[in-house]
């Protein structure tokens, strides 16, 4: 079982765009967390693109609830991040059941969020700008987990 948690998300088309991608690199569910966009949302309709329909959704007030849930469900917990424990993404082993957390676009992955995570993973870029848009760098990381967990397969 792969899941994405949205961890305050914003952008109603930043979300339904994370559901595309997470749709195209067969993840199984999407947890929202607090004031994160739903599907009723227009804009996130139109970035979703019907993928919507084939994902479970749940959603929970506070990031506690979701990775307590993610913990019931024997998943190791994840968190895409800059920060100094993060593993660059090429070298972070990505392998079993998971779920990632992605952070608000101002704030990033809360701090609570970081600290029960299992491992953080950045993507490493050339340093010209230190941030990727989050559905961008959900994309970056759900491709580089189909492909390690393809090849363990």
């Amino acid at each position: 079982m792969k899941c994405v948690i949205l961890d305050n998300l914003r952008s109603a088309h930043n979300v339904g765009n994370i559901y595309r991608s997470a749709y195209s690199f067969g993840f199984d569910c999407i947890i929202h967390v607090g004031v994160t966009p739903q599907p009723d949302n227009p804009n996130f309709l139109s970035s979703s693109r019907g993928s919507e329909k084939y994902l479970e959704r749940i959603v929970f007030e506070g990031m506690n609830e979701a990775v307590s849930y993610a913990r019931s469900k024997n998943l190791a917990v994840y968190s895409l991040e800059m920060n100094v424990r993060a593993q660059r993404l090429r070298e972070a082993s990505i392998e079993g059941d998971f779920a990632v957390i992605l952070g608000n676009e101002a704030l990033g992955v809360s701090q609570m969020a970081l600290e029960q995570s299992d491992k953080i993973i950045s993507i490493e870029t050339d340093g010209r700008k230190d941030s990727l848009n989050v559905a961008v760098a959900f994309g970056i990381f759900a491709y580089d987990a189909f492909m390690k967990l393809k090849s363990i397969d």
